[in-house]
């Protein structure tokens, strides 16, 4: 048996091979490496997915105010859709403006109202006469023609959670005319009709605005539950910001949190919190981009923002909640600030440079109102609003995924004047959507913190261990202020959570350089999914934690004070098996193409040739596929049309066919490996617009997961000629070959990494391990004459298979822990993530 040595030093990974092998992982605890930065992990909390609004913002009622149909400011509906004032785009040159608009989404008046039985004895409308603030200038008219015969309804956010026992807090505004005489009925009733909950106010005759608050007790539970309002007599009624309650929110705070949701935050004992935004705090445009003026004080003084994700924010959930919950958990706060531009993928308009100091001075205001002396204006409102204490904000972004020269020139302006007053704060860069780059940081005088953003496939993280490795160090440090695999892995797999971990594990290793991140996003309303993988889900009754929260988890309670040197040996398996068994196929993505005489030889032996197309051997999976004799041609426009040959499987073997271009946008696509309709390798010859030749992974039918590193063509595919394409397809290797010339080569990503680190406060050792394969890995441990205990603490996350998932009622993934007695000995399960501490001993 021939052992491979590979010497990697604090971050290694195995070849995939198949088959239990073994490893040899060798600590040098005489050395130190980089610091693991004690900021590593904190969270990022935005609005989107109704994340915030019927989610962490425990308020029950939806469209409280009355005011979710009115356009966000500065827009128009056309046809459906709002537009935005079409001014020039900060990043577009010739000061052209976006084209961008958004389908509205409200069709009603008083969107999550209704009456309780739609006849004629009531009467609704908007109303603007009277207002009760500023901030709500719309109320909800009820004109009752008969008593006690129908009802206001509220179907809050998807359905009111109530439960037998708990108690709510109602409060609402009303004024009534001359002939109303009251009473007024606030109920919970059951999706069926049950009364769960009810209470009556007698004395509602009052002509001006006036607060009535009581307490709901339910008697029964319904997660599907309604808000139901009755009217005692004829007569109108004008009601606003009508705020249901759980008594019983995080920490008991007054327009608090939902306490399932908060306590999954606080379980992450993040560093830090990163709010607003993301997207939400750049807007849809600059006049809808988020005040946080407008989110402080009473609620009914707070006026909404309309989120970029589709819905308006009351601002409940406002700058002194999120200044409130970072104490409250003993996060550091890290507000994210409005530099004059909006959301570039939206409107991407600006305030201009000649206007700026008024957004500069709203920065400041802010800063004041979170660490102010209580002398100060913001200060003073803060003590005001009962917190006379400053809040624990030590971080400020400036803007949101901006990025180039003129974004950079704007950041120098605030960074300057931000530091002379606040010097004690990080100031955080951006840098885009992507990684820390050149083209912005190059324009910046000064920068404490820079901001990347890193959305993967499954097991880019695998084959881009050394990501961080190659950054030049400087006198910056980094936040990836946005990361997740949120590609080929399903809602959130364990495959994702594998991947989340060798992440981690590459920051960790790069703690001189990266000292901050947080996973994106953060929560999901089952009921309005806006990005495909996310952290924490929830309906209105229940929640769970993916597999990569508790992946996140366990990294967060063991992690190392400076890493330790590692050296791994490993000893490949003497029988491999072929890692690419499998049919067939033939796509094509936004292009015409044409396939013909296609063959396969295994075994020395011809095994298929494509004769008399379609035949029953070939399904089509998606497109329209035209057949002739001896080729199928796709004539139609479309990602990932696709058609494969049924009821065949092969190990190792050439495919040889040939190829041509008609017409469109990319070139050819054949698949390999093809385990089913949703699940294939492919190679892409042609991708990015006829420049570039890939291999790709593709999992739940249309999720690219593993992606090999991009290949420019020589020269982009022809249209009308023919090529002819080879696939050497053998155990553990895939060659692509173009007219006899090798193109691209496969091999599976790596599936072993292992990191080591040392806890300063205790003394322990700790290991961190990721075994991404199907097979268990056997490891010797060598400590280099370093004394530690015999017995240790394994702490294990692993799944029957990368697919497996926690949902709703089954979060049954979680990390295990148990104690081992013989460390030299490891086995550590398939898809597992692990976790050993080691003590040291005299």
């Amino acid at each position: 048996m021939k052992q491979l040595l590979l010497f990697f030093i604090l971050f290694h990974s195995i070849v995939t091979v198949s088959g239990q092998h073994k490893v040899s992982i060798k600590i040098d605890a005489s050395k130190v490496a980089a610091p693991v930065s004690k900021t590593l992990h904190g969270v990022f909390f935005e609005e989107i997915s109704h994340g915030g609004e019927g989610g962490l913002y425990a308020e029950l009622i939806q469209n409280r105010g009355f005011e979710e149909s009115t356009l966000p400011h500065g827009t128009k509906l056309e046809n459906g859709f709002i537009v935005p004032d079409r001014s020039p785009h900060f990043n577009l040159r010739n000061n052209e403006a976006s084209d961008w608009k958004m389908e509205w989404p409200y069709k009603s008046q008083w969107p999550t109202w209704r009456l309780l039985n739609n006849d004629s004895s009531v009467a609704l409308a908007l109303s603007t006469d009277k207002p009760l603030t500023a901030a709500t200038p719309h109320s909800m008219q009820v004109d009752v023609k008969t008593p006690n015969v129908n009802a206001l309804v509220n179907e809050g956010f998807w359905g009111i959670n109530v439960e037998k026992g708990a108690h709510y807090t109602l409060s609402f505004f009303i004024r009534v005319s001359d002939h109303y005489k009251g009473p007024v009925t606030a109920s919970l009733r059951s999706e069926k009709g049950a009364i769960l909950a009810s209470y009556t106010f007698a004395d509602c005759t009052n002509k001006e605005w006036k607060k009535y608050v009581c307490d709901l007790t339910a008697t029964q539970s319904d997660p599907k539950a309604q808000f139901v309002l009755s009217f005692g007599s004829t007569g109108s009624v004008w009601l606003d910001v009508v705020s249901l309650f759980p008594a019983k929110t995080f920490k008991d705070r007054r327009n608090g949190l939902r306490n399932d949701l908060a306590q999954y935050i606080a379980a992450l004992h993040p560093a830090f919190v990163r709010w607003p935004g993301g997207c939400f705090v750049e807007g849809i445009s600059v006049a809808n981009s988020p005040n946080w003026k407008h989110s402080i004080g009473e609620i009914e003084h707070r006026r909404a923002t309309f989120s970029p994700w589709g819905y308006w924010s009351t601002n409940g959930f406002g700058f002194h909640e999120y200044l409130q919950f970072c104490e409250d958990i003993n996060a550091a706060a890290l507000y994210v600030m409005n530099i004059g531009v909006s959301c570039e993928f939206r409107s991407g308009n600006y305030v201009p440079d000649s206007e700026i100091d008024s957004v500069l001075t709203d920065v400041l205001d802010a800063i004041e109102y979170a660490i102010g002396p209580v002398n100060s204006k913001w200060g003073m409102q803060r003590s005001f609003n009962g917190h006379p204490e400053p809040f624990p904000l030590k971080y400020v972004e400036l803007g949101n995924e901006q990025h180039g020269p003129r974004y950079a020139a704007r950041y120098n302006t605030f960074y300057k004047v931000i530091k002379e007053k606040y010097p004690q704060l990080q100031l955080i860069a951006s840098m885009g959507i992507g990684d820390v780059n050149r083209h912005t940081l190059d324009s910046m005088k000064q920068v404490d913190i820079a901001d990347e953003h890193a959305y993967k496939p499954a097991y880019w993280a695998m084959r881009n261990t050394n990501h961080f490795d190659k950054y030049k160090r400087g006198d910056w440090k980094m936040y990836v202020g946005e990361y997740a695999t949120n590609s080929g892995v399903g809602a959130g797999n364990m495959t994702a959570a594998l991947s989340d971990a060798v992440y981690i594990m590459s920051m960790e290793r790069n703690g001189d350089l990266v000292t901050m991140s947080s996973y994106a996003p953060l929560l999901v309303n089952e009921h309005d999914v806006d990005w495909p993988v996310n952290l924490i889900h929830f309906n209105s009754a229940k929640s769970f934690a993916r597999i990569s929260y508790y992946a996140i988890k366990m990294m967060t309670e063991n992690r190392a004070t400076v890493n330790l040197p590692v050296t791994t040996s490993i000893i490949p398996a003497v029988i491999k098996k072929p890692q690419f068994k499998g049919s067939i196929g033939v796509a094509t993505w936004d292009t015409q193409t044409e396939y013909a005489d296609i063959k396969l030889v295994e075994n020395g032996k011809l095994v298929y040739e494509s004769k008399n197309f379609p035949g029953t051997e070939w399904k089509q999976v998606r497109g329209t596929w035209t057949a002739s004799d001896s080729s199928l041609q796709q004539n139609n426009n479309g990602p990932q049309l696709f058609a494969r040959l049924k009821n065949r499987s092969f190990n190792t073997y050439t495919l040889t066919l040939k190829a041509r271009k008609i017409g469109g946008t990319n070139a050819f696509i054949v698949p390999f490996a093809v385990k089913s309709d949703s699940t294939l390798l492919r190679a892409h010859i042609g991708s990015w617009v006829n420049s570039h030749c890939v291999f790709e992974s593709v999992t739940h039918g249309d999720e690219v997961a593993d992606v090999t590193n991009q290949q420019r063509l020589a020269a982009p595919v022809e249209t009308g000629r023919w090529y002819e394409i080879r696939l050497e397809v053998g155990v553990d290797k895939v060659d692509c070959y173009l007219d006899g010339k090798l193109l691209m080569t496969y091999t599976p990503p790596p599936v072993f990494f292992a990191i080591a680190g040392k806890d300063s406060a205790t003394g322990d050792i700790i290991i961190k391990t990721v075994n991404a394969g199907s097979e268990p890995i056997t490891t010797h441990l060598d400590l280099d004459n370093l004394k530690v205990h015999s017995k240790a603490k394994l702490i294990t996350l692993s799944a029957p298979n990368g697919e497996a998932e926690n949902t709703f009622g089954k979060e049954i993934y979680k990390p295990v822990v148990s104690n081992i007695t013989n460390i030299n000995s490891l086995t550590f399960k398939p898809w597992s993530i692990n976790v050993i501490r080691l003590k040291a001993s005299d």
